[in-house]
């Protein structure tokens, strides 16, 4: 998560899970036909009046084509220590979904928008669209209000929402589930009971980093943590994740905590310092903002060591092109494509699948190794750009070119 997109005002994860546990039971998702829609364990929906006529048949649902490389089951994924589920009544498509993003003055969300754009005209997608509406509010909870009353107005039958609040939002947001709209979140997500949950888990983003790291350094050595912003549930979480590891590995000193604020420029001040004061780091743990990293050490002439770090496409040229000078990483990203997950699911619940109430999607990733230029790195684009477009496990395949020939 990077500080330009991030909300200080955001639950922390902790604080959703709680939320999903005691809210689960005001769950407003509805659809047409004769069946409340249930919570997956038995607790029944509050369901809006069923349109009128016989219920109708499901549209072919995106997850079930072929193309892709489409797995449920590893898209999906539960958040940990969430087990309730959504199901509601099948409707007929093609379907009109709606995005309600807020903020949009950074390359995340331009991309992200151009992502869901692009997303929606893939082969196995675009049969169950009938209209995709995009609008930005800019971080004014009023104006996203009045946004979401238009979706409702327009006929919306799915709402996926980057909120400029988590709780102002919820009186529109209740407006929409009473009316028998699906409404999910990703990103900076909305309190609302009963609204489906898309997002990557931040412990676990910490823990893989750091997880790899320990492996690379030999379960030895003295490290630096270069964390984000602080007082952040992201930052929290991700450090948490990562000094769990270490914690398990008695030869692993942290030897030094700075906060680099996601950004490369801090990122590389605050290296440069610690490298002034802790001269034998043996590996980097980065947050975000990790070319400065990089760069910190290259300033100071000091050997590369393995760095572990965010999924900037300056972070991931750095590991292709000073490979030969040591340099080695594993480079994992809050993903941009998190918004065609969210259009996906929308589609699948429209068409009566039972999906989690909160989904933690599959962690974006490449080691050194991995890196493949056009793929998951582009050494002819920006240092600023998002790389992890392709989510496989969750039939995200997009090419630059896909999304770069979107308007926002």
């Amino acid at each position: 998560m990077h500080q330009e997109h991030d909300s200080t005002g955001k639950p922390g994860r902790r604080r959703f899970l709680r939320l999903v546990t005691l809210g689960v039971g005001g769950i407003v998702l509805a659809a047409c036909g004769a069946t409340a829609p249930t919570a997956g364990d038995g607790t029944a929906a509050t369901a809006a009046p069923a349109a009128s006529g016989a219920a109708a048949t499901a549209a072919p649902a995106a997850s079930g084509a072929a193309g892709g490389g489409f797995d449920p089951a590893a898209c999906y994924r539960p958040t940990a220590g969430v087990t309730k589920t959504v199901k509601v009544d099948a409707k007929a498509g093609p379907y009109v979904i709606a995005l309600s993003n807020s903020y949009i003055g950074n390359v995340w969300r331009t991309q992200m928008i151009k992502m869901a754009k692009a997303f929606t005209e893939l082969p196995d997608v675009k049969p169950s669209i009938k209209q995709f509406l995009v609008n930005s509010s800019g971080n004014d909870a009023a104006q996203q209000i009045s946004q979401i009353e238009n979706m409702i107005a327009a006929g919306a039958q799915a709402i996926i929402i980057n909120a400029a609040s988590p709780t102002a939002l919820d009186p529109v947001v209740k407006k929409a589930q009473q009316a028998g709209i699906v409404v999910l979140a990703f990103d900076n997500i909305v309190e609302t009971p009963g609204v489906v949950i898309v997002n990557e888990d931040q412990v676990e983003f910490g823990s893989k980093m750091a997880e790899w790291l320990v492996q690379k350094m030999g379960g030895k050595g003295n490290v630096l943590m270069v964390n984000g912003v602080a007082g952040t549930s992201v930052d929290a979480d991700r450090s948490k994740g990562a000094k769990d590891v270490f914690a398990k590995n008695p030869g692993i000193k942290v030897i030094a905590e700075v906060n680099g604020e996601w950004d490369p420029g801090k990122a590389q001040q605050v290296t440069s310092t610690a490298l002034s004061s802790y001269p034998d780091i043996n590996g980097v743990w980065c947050q975000g903002g990790t070319d400065g990293v990089v760069r910190a050490f290259q300033q100071a002439s000091k050997p590369l060591v393995p760095v572990a770090g965010e999924a900037e496409n300056g972070f991931r040229k750095q590991l292709l092109q000073l490979k030969d000078q040591g340099l080695s990483g594993i480079s994992i990203g809050q993903s941009p494509g998190m918004v065609a997950v969210c259009i996906r699911a929308a589609i699948d619940l429209l068409g009566g699948k039972e999906l989690p109430l909160s989904i933690s999607i599959p962690l974006p990733s490449a080691t050194s190794d991995e890196l493949k230029d056009g793929v998951n790195v582009f050494t002819n684009l920006p240092d600023n750009f998002f790389t992890p477009i392709q989510i496989a496990p969750c039939g995200v395949n997009l090419t630059v070119d896909q999304i770069n020939a979107q308007q926002v």
